[in-house]
């Protein structure tokens, strides 16, 4: 075996200590979380061949885009001839891999005879080109590995056609004797002949239930493709002997593991702030790749018993805010949420439901309300700024002659969402929003918002459920930044 950079390598021990010394880095190879797998197992089954298809299912920041930039270099120097395409959710995601491969091919030392910017080709004439996520990039392509990054933002019609591009090649034995710069496959006294098989490589964080990569997933346990599968404690680095265990907000997942089986690139004290920023739901899915996120249910952590209270902290404290989340609407109902925060606690305590009224009317109703006393800031759809044809005049405009401070920014729906999960049922820490009793609209919403049942990012828009839940992800939109948030005009 050679462990030069161009000499192929014949075992997983010379692959690992190929990597690191020339590329400095050092990949995990041991398995952590019962049923898991080795980031490393990824690239040894890329590697050698004969190869097949796999599902790499691995959390975000776990090194999947480095690990696949990895795995291209190496086929294209160890390969010649050997054609490579990148697929991402985006093209943007596939020139994150794209990126690592050109930093690599320069450390190497490795001369191009073509391309930089999507597609390059080796003195050896292996080809690697990245995609741009479309029926048109896909059809035509006839490659030996297609490496598809972030298959759960794939578009499914797309997926479905990447399938057909992959074909098997035979390498035949090059010498660097004969010709001299060219990357030797196998050695200066290769003689014989190597197969290459056609591959596909989906690889992925599984963030829904039923998006792309679930279906993956179940059609290769039921084919019995390989299926590595790794979390953030196979990436985790080792736990210093001096670091305390008592308090530490990895504990659960952890149980002193770190001290002696992880040894992987992601910090703990980071690994701690990631937890402490998500949901629960997030932070099994996303990082601990337990599950999809829960479909159904767009707020499945939601329990009267724990979220709906009378009080909620010192609700007289001198740092005690209240404000309005409001949701426009006439013949679709328009919403206002009284909304207390205390700290980090986060407590709606009044709401106003109502329809077929002008705003002029809904304002003069919750400005009656008095016993909440003057609130004069309001969180609100952006969509307020459009003006009305016949008084040209929007709602926000209305608000302000009113005497309110407006805020309002333009967001995603998930984003709100996950804004409201994590209040609900925060990864580390107590809930910190709370609903009082009276807030009936609102409770029975939280309940009941769900998603379609054929799945989908986006819950249903039933024009009842979804109007209180637009007033409070409003909310927490606007009051994310402390009020700091971008002014729309319109």
């Amino acid at each position: 075996m050679s462990d030069g950079v161009y000499g192929q390598l014949t075992t997983p021990e010379g692959l690992h200590r190929w990597i690191g010394q020339h590329l400095e880095l050092q990949i995990s190879r041991r398995a952590v979380c019962p049923g898991h797998s080795a980031p490393f197992e990824y690239l040894v089954r890329s590697y050698f061949e004969p190869s097949q298809d796999m599902v790499v299912w691995a959390p975000r920041g776990g090194g999947k885009t480095r690990l696949a930039a990895i795995a291209t270099l190496l086929d294209l120097i160890h390969k010649p001839g050997l054609k490579v395409c990148i697929l991402g959710g985006s093209l943007d995601q596939s020139k994150h891999v794209w990126w690592h491969l050109l930093d690599d091919l320069q450390r190497l030392g490795v001369e191009l005879n073509q391309g930089r910017s999507r597609r390059l080709q080796l003195e050896n004439g292996s080809l690697a080109t990245i995609l741009a996520q479309s029926q048109t990039s896909v059809r035509g392509q006839r490659v030996q590995k297609l490496r598809c990054d972030e298959v759960d933002l794939f578009d499914p019609d797309v997926l479905e056609a990447a399938q057909l591009v992959t074909r098997s090649l035979t390498i035949a034995p090059v010498s660097t004797q004969e010709r001299p710069g060219l990357i030797a496959p196998l050695g200066k006294q290769a003689e014989h002949q190597q197969v290459v098989r056609g591959a596909v490589e989906l690889i992925s964080t599984f963030h829904h239930q039923h998006g792309p990569m679930a279906q993956q997933v179940e059609l290769a346990r039921a084919s019995g493709r390989p299926i590595v599968h790794w979390c953030l404690m196979e990436v985790l680095e080792r736990c210093p002997a001096e670091r305390s265990c008592e308090g530490c907000p990895l504990w659960e997942e952890c149980r002193g593991v770190a001290k002696h089986s992880c040894d992987g690139h992601l910090k703990i004290d980071d690994a701690i702030s990631l937890k402490q920023r998500v949901s629960v739901d997030t932070w099994q899915s996303e990082l601990l790749c337990r599950r999809p996120r829960v479909r159904g249910r767009v707020f499945d952590a939601f329990d009267r018993s724990v979220h709906v209270k009378e009080t909620c902290g010192d609700e007289t404290a001198a740092d005690a805010q209240m404000s309005l989340g409001m949701d426009f609407g006439y013949a679709n109902p328009f919403v206002c949420l009284w909304v207390r925060k205390i700290g980090a606690m986060v407590h709606v305590m009044d709401e106003y439901v109502q329809r077929q009224k002008t705003l002029d009317a809904h304002l003069d109703e919750i400005q009656q309300r008095s016993g909440w006393g003057k609130i004069t800031q309001v969180h609100c759809d952006p969509a307020g700024g459009a003006r009305n044809e016949q008084t040209a005049r929007s709602s926000i405009d209305l608000l302000r002659r009113r005497g309110y401070r407006v805020l309002y920014r333009r967001s995603q729906i998930v984003e709100g969402l996950e804004l409201v999960r994590s209040a609900l049922q925060p990864a580390w820490g107590q809930p910190r929003l709370a609903i009082h009793p009276r807030c009936q609209h609102l409770i029975e919403a939280m309940e009941n918002y769900r998603y379609p049942d054929g799945g989908g990012e986006l819950p249903l828009k039933d024009g009842v459920y979804d109007h209180p839940m637009d007033a409070l992800r409003y909310w927490f939109i606007n009051a994310r930044r402390g009020g700091l948030v971008e002014v729309l005009r319109y």
